[in-house]
Formats: C-alpha cells, sequence, structure tokens
C-alpha cells in the first residue's frame, strides 16, 4: 500500500506544477494560492484527523483520507474551470492531511511491539517509491503532450482507489495500544512541554530537507554553473543510500537513550555536511565535483540517523491511545517549517553565501544538541 501511494504521490508531485499552469492554463499566482491553500487544509484535517484516529481508529480515518484524495484527483482530470480546480486542490489537501498522522497511529495499532520497525521499512518503501514515481514523471514532462499529463493524474487516481482497497484488508486491533484508556483531551498534547519542544527542535532541523531538492541546485547555479547537472546526481546517492541503510539504522536503536542519541548524531553530521557544502564556494572545478559527492553522502548518513532517532522516539514518548493527535502536533509544526524553509534557504543562497551555510551548520549542531537535555526528562512508553 505505501508503495503503490507513493509511485503516485512521486509521479503527481513531479509533474503537478505544469500541469497546472501549461495544460489547464491557470496563470501562475492562482496555482500559488490554491497550494496555499491547500497546505492550510491539510494541516487542518490533520489535527482533526489525529483526534478521529484516536477515537474512531485509524484504519477508517486513513480510509476516509484517501477517498478524499481519489475524490480530489478525479475533479483534478476537468479542472480546466477555476472553481473546479480550487475544490480539487482542497480536496486534495484535506486527503493529504487525514492520512498523514492516522499513518503513524496506523503503523503503531497494527504492528504492535514492531511499530519502530516496521515504520522505517514502510519509510524505505516510501523513498523508493517516490523515486520511481519520480522517473516516471520525468517521462511525462520528457513527452509534454496533454494525454500523457492526463494519463499521470488518472494513473494517481488509481493508486489512490487501489490503496484505499488495500486499506480495507489491513488486520488492525480495535483497541489502543495502551490498553484501552481514553486519549486525553484536544489540547492536551500542546500542554505536555517535554514532547512539544522535541517537535519544535525537529522541525527547525527538518529545514534540511528542502536542502537538496532546492538550494543544492540554486548554490550550484551561484558558485559553479557548470556543475548545476550535479544535483540530479546527488538526489539519486541521497534515496539509494535511504532506502539500503534506513533499515539497518532503526534496527541498530534500541532504547530510548539509543533513539536520542540517534537523533543527535544525525543533526550534528548535517550540520557539518553544510560545511563541506560551505567549502565548495571557493574550491576549484575538479575539487567542486568531490566536494558535492562528498555532501550528499555525509547529509545522508545524517539524515539517517536523524529519521531512525526521530521515528523511534516519537513512538516511545507517546502514550499509545493518543498517537494521532501527537503525529498531528509533530506533522503540523513540520509541516509550518516546511513552509518556511524555502525563504529560509533562499536567504542562505543569496545574502548568507559560505557565512550563510557556516549559521546554518552551527544552528543544526546546537538544535540537535537540546534533545540531550530533553531527553533526560522523557518518560518512554512501552510500544508494543
Amino acid at each position: 500500500m505505501t508503495g503503490v501511494n507513493a509511485v503516485g504521490n512521486g509521479l503527481y508531485a513531479t509533474i503537478s506544477a505544469l500541469y497546472f499552469t501549461s495544460v489547464l492554463g491557470h496563470p501562475l499566482s492562482l496555482v500559488s494560492a490554491v497550494l496555499f491553500a491547500a497546505m492550510l487544509a491539510a494541516m487542518a484535517a490533520d489535527l482533526a484527523g489525529g483526534r478521529l484516529a484516536d477515537t474512531k481508529g485509524p484504519r477508517q480515518v486513513f480510509q476516509a483520507g484517501l477517498i478524499v484524495s481519489l475524490a480530489g484527483m478525479t475533479a483534478m482530470l476537468a479542472a480546466g474551470e477555476v472553481v473546479v480546480f480550487v475544490l480539487a486542490g482542497l480536496l486534495a489537501g484535506v486527503g493529504q492531511g487525514l492520512c498523514m498522522s492516522s499513518n503513524v497511529a496506523l503503523i503503531r495499532r497494527a504492528a504492535g511491539a514492531d511499530a519502530v520497525m516496521a515504520r522505517a521499512t514502510l519509510r524505505t518503501f516510501l523513498t523508493a517509491g517516490l523515486a520511481l514515481g519520480g522517473l516516471a514523471g520525468a517521462g511525462v514532462l520528457a513527452v509534454g503532450a496533454r494525454w500523457a499529463y492526463l494519463f499521470a493524474i488518472a494513473v494517481n487516481l488509481v493508486t489512490f482507489l487501489w490503496c484505499a482497497l488495500l486499506t480495507g484488508g489491513l488486520d488492525v486491533p480495535g483497541s489502543p495500544a495502551s490498553g484501552g484508556r481514553r486519549p486525553a483531551g484536544l489540547f492536551h498534547v500542546y500542554r505536555d512541554r517535554r514532547f512539544m519542544t522535541f517537535a519544535v527542535v525537529s522541525a527547525f532541523i527538518s529545514v534540511h530537507n528542502h536542502v537538496l531538492p532546492f538550494a543544492v541546485p540554486l548554490w550550484l547555479a551561484v558558485t559553479h554553473p557548470r556543475l548545476t547537472w550535479l544535483a540530479g546526481i546527488a538526489l539519486v546517492v541521497n534515496t539509494v543510500l535511504g532506502v539500503v541503510l534506513q533499515i539497518y539504522a532503526n534496527g541498530r536503536v534500541n532504547s530510548g537513550r539509543g533513539a536520542v542519541l540517534s537523533f543527535l548524531a544525525g543533526g550534528v553530521t548535517i550540520g557539518a555536511s553544510y560545511l563541506v557544502f560551505a567549502w565548495l564556494a571557493r574550491a576549484p572545478l575538479a575539487l567542486a565535483v568531490v566536494l558535492v559527492l562528498g555532501f550528499v553522502v555525509v547529509y545522508s548518513l545524517g539524515e539517517i540517523l536523524l529519521s531512525a532517532g526521530a521515528m523511534d522516539l516519537q513512538f516511545r514518548v507517546v502514550p499509545g491511545e493518543s498517537q494521532g493527535q501527537y503525529s498531528a502536533a509533530f506533522g503540523t509544526l513540520h509541516g509550518l517549517a516546511s513552509a518556511a524553509a524555502p525563504a529560509v534557504l533562499g536567504l542562505v543562497v543569496s545574502s548568507g553565501g559560505s557565512l550563510g551555510w557556516l549559521a546554518l551548520a552551527a544552528a543544526t549542531g546546537l538544535l540537535a544538541s537540546t534533545v540531550l537535555v530533553v531527553g533526560r526528562k522523557f518518560e518512554f512508553q512501552p510500544v508494543g
């Protein structure tokens, strides 16, 4: 289910911008406004979906999200009219939001004591699926015909339908993992200062998710325009390392303390990769190639360690009966950080230069180190 959904999402993400503007003919200002509204709708649906996943069951909420996404993609096939385009975008956002936190709760409920490794395995399928979908999307862009775009949207539509059917066959226990206690009130998670501190730190560091697809091509264009093609190579290397090493990295984390240290090591390693990238500005062409490849390897290892620690902690420090709500709060903060990331990284590249990368490296390392203080106060929960 995860693999099928990821292929469809990767395909859609690759072709959507040009589909909206070149095929449907909508102005960029409208597209930007609809995408922003869809993001807000996704965040609101994520918060509501997290609560419903804890009270009604994560499978039902996740399946509802897939059905709403299916409706959004159906409308997107005929979204030449502004009203239909706005409706399609909002439905896609709501569907995405309903799937986000309910997905984490579903993993914990269905996998029990194996939830951490199950999530690591699913992340591997997700990464591989997104890459395959992206490759298919590149083929659509190469063809460039209207029918190719419509076919791609239809394929994404079918993946949502397929996943909705597969979800109905999942074996999910009917009671929360922590023994049937009722989840706490709607805003209880925001009063959990230890978890929220960890979530805020993780959200700030998550700016790194936009470094490879957004900042690397820009920085190469500024420093070594002849090497911009290396941005694509960097994405491939990152994907391969993630697929190969993520499950292994999660398997090495077998305690709450181990998860804290993995998160710390990952954040510090990502910060170190920024130091390598800062050096690029003054490097000759041949050395610049080596630095870019070295950067992406160091960065990818840091991302894998950070993800292993973060995924583990999201289960170990959260009561099983409130997993959906905690995951929604965590996801909302990361969504806000994701919205701000292009502006932050654009400022680093355009105005900060090498000093900007050094500042980002220092901030990332300092933020990661705060998890040691917060981690001492965590009350680790049984996952099973």
